[in-house]
């Protein structure tokens, strides 16, 4: 009967173990934008989580109040990471390292040369004004200052975060630029950067579950727009700064990454459709549009359906782009799987209305009115109340979404 318990015990322990291991890696997009200011689309950011363990890529304009509307605190991020420090990725920087400073949190804060060199270029700065804060608390600069290590990251290295497993890659920019690799169970998501094509990334991002790329040459909705080469590779461009779609397509193919997700948008309104078509000039795999706030994947539960859903899809994308006069059978349960794949996708991968609910509306009445509302939401209060009767129902915020 002993040896009966102690089996069992044994099996319960190796599920836990396996489930352990299996915890999900999520990317939340804290900030989909661009330097260009936008009321609907935050500066840079990504959040990448697992179990306790999470980490922030670049610190664009909101991201402290996008990362206030999903309840983390800057005190619970172990590891601040920078693809490169242009403004509108290090925007932030400064108050949220002081707020970890304060927080006492032990951090690792990591990126391309002049990490280490801003980090205390901020401390010089700020001193006086750290100092006061940690007073409140009987503490000192010397107390916290133990608690972060900054380094400057140089060739092609894999270090560790807790429970993720963090690789890197120089990539082709206007200044030294990193491209992040994160793993834990067995989940894999990179974090392009802003780039032009680089050889580097489709050797760093090989068979990812998600590419999270620049997303240079994305087609803005209701504008005029010319094709692009089917070979990203030295394509006469202009753009020197950021991809084209015909780079981004291309590194995605060479990668043979599962799912490539754009982000990084300079305009508000994507023309998903024109943008897909010119992506499927090389890509064949998923396609997903970044917006703030979309978490990736939406659900450990959900990710095989959604993949299976938008499997279908992409088979369908293809099959419109060749000129073949071949009948294709089942041609019209295609097109309904692509719909509800659409469909699924907007559900799972963009705030719901449930939620907004759950921390806006104060007075339970089932509507958020303009007192209520927070964040991006309250900024663009009077555009989602498209009634104009001072509330804004699932109703208006489903049409604003779609």
């Amino acid at each position: 009967m002993k040896n009966h318990w102690v089996l069992i015990l044994l099996f319960l322990g190796t599920q836990l173990c396996a489930q352990e291991n299996n915890s999900p890696l999520t990317a939340t997009i804290i900030g989909s934008g661009s330097p260009k200011y936008n009321t609907e689309r935050s500066g840079p950011s990504v959040l990448i989580s697992s179990k306790n363990t999470h980490i922030l890529v670049d610190m664009g304009n909101g991201t402290q109040a996008n990362l206030d509307q999903i309840d983390t605190k800057i005190k619970d991020i172990d590891g601040l990471l920078f693809t490169h420090h242009h403004l509108d990725h290090n925007e932030e920087l400064a108050p949220i390292f002081i707020q970890s400073l304060l927080g006492g949190n032990n951090t690792i804060i990591a990126g391309p040369e002049q990490t280490t060199s801003i980090i205390n270029h901020i401390l010089n700065i700020y001193k006086e004004d750290i100092d006061y804060r940690l007073s409140k608390s009987g503490r000192t600069l010397s107390d916290v200052t133990s608690k972060y290590e900054a380094k400057n990251l140089t060739g092609n290295n894999t270090f560790q975060i807790g429970d993720i497993s963090v690789s890197y890659t120089h990539v082709n920019h206007t200044i030294t630029t990193l491209s992040y690799r994160f793993e834990a169970g067995n989940t894999s998501i990179v974090i392009s950067g802003d780039l032009t094509y680089s050889e580097s990334l489709p050797i760093l991002a090989k068979n990812a579950d998600y590419l999270i790329m620049d997303s240079g040459g994305a087609i803005a909705l209701g504008s005029k727009h010319k094709g692009t080469k089917t070979n990203g590779k030295n394509n006469g461009t202009k753009e020197k700064a950021h991809v084209n779609l015909a780079e981004s397509s291309q590194m995605a193919k060479e990668s043979n990454v599962k799912t490539l997700v754009l982000t990084h948008f300079n305009i508000t309104e994507v023309d998903e459709d024109a943008t897909t078509a010119e992506l499927r000039k090389n890509y064949l795999g998923n396609i997903i549009y970044g917006e703030d706030l979309m978490t990736l994947p939406s659900s450990q539960n959900s990710t095989s359906s959604e993949n299976s859903n938008r499997n279908v899809r992409n088979i369908n994308d293809l099959e419109k782009t060749e000129t073949t006069q071949q009948s294709v059978p089942n041609t019209q349960p295609v097109k309904q799987n692509q719909q509800e794949s659409n469909s699924q996708d907007t559900k799972n991968t963009t705030p719901s209305f449930s939620k907004m609910l759950e921390n806006m509306d104060t007075n339970n009445d089932g509507k958020i009115s303009k007192s209520e509302a927070k964040g991006k939401l309250k900024e663009n209060f009077n555009k989602r109340d498209q009634n104009n009767d001072g509330y804004i129902t699932e109703d208006e915020l489903t049409r604003r979404s779609r």
